[in-house]
């Protein structure tokens, strides 16, 4: 799966006078520094949403919203290996078990990105945050693929 999206930047700060401007009172966003970016994948809904950092407080999945032009926001391309829906194999205890992904889960800090999936398998047991990396040594066939 291949994208775009278009958030606040990594690192951007976002000033409580920003907050306080007359077309985006209401705003989730909360002033401090954004030091991760998470991109939320679902079956009919994607979302971002940040981390803000200010001094003592850090605010974790703040949900994305409009916001003035003096918070500087970027595009991002991103890239996954795998769908949403598809099936693939995943191993609990060194048994291989069929599942299928129903979420995926994109995440930006200073030390780069990482992809992770969210499984359920027959049992209908989700299994969330299974890196790419993994997926990949289990579903070595549809890498070829790509």
């Amino acid at each position: 799966m291949k994208g775009t999206i278009n958030p606040i930047k990594l690192n951007e700060v976002i000033k409580y006078e920003d907050l306080f401007h007359e077309a985006f009172k209401g705003t989730p966003l909360r002033a401090g520094r954004v030091e991760l970016i998470t991109y939320w994948i679902k079956p009919g809904k994607s979302f971002i949403t940040y981390d803000i950092h200010d001094q003592d407080k850090k605010f974790v999945n703040i949900e994305d919203a409009p916001s003035p032009p003096s918070i500087h926001r970027e595009e991002i391309r991103f890239r996954t290996i795998f769908e949403l829906n598809q099936p693939v194999d995943i191993e609990i205890a060194g048994v291989k078990r069929p599942s299928v992904i129903v979420t995926i889960n994109i995440t930006w800090s200073d030390d780069g990105s990482v992809v992770s999936y969210g499984v359920t398998d027959r049992t209908n047991t989700t299994y969330y945050g299974v890196r790419e990396e993994l997926l990949v040594r289990w579903n070595p066939e549809f890498v070829i693929r790509c």
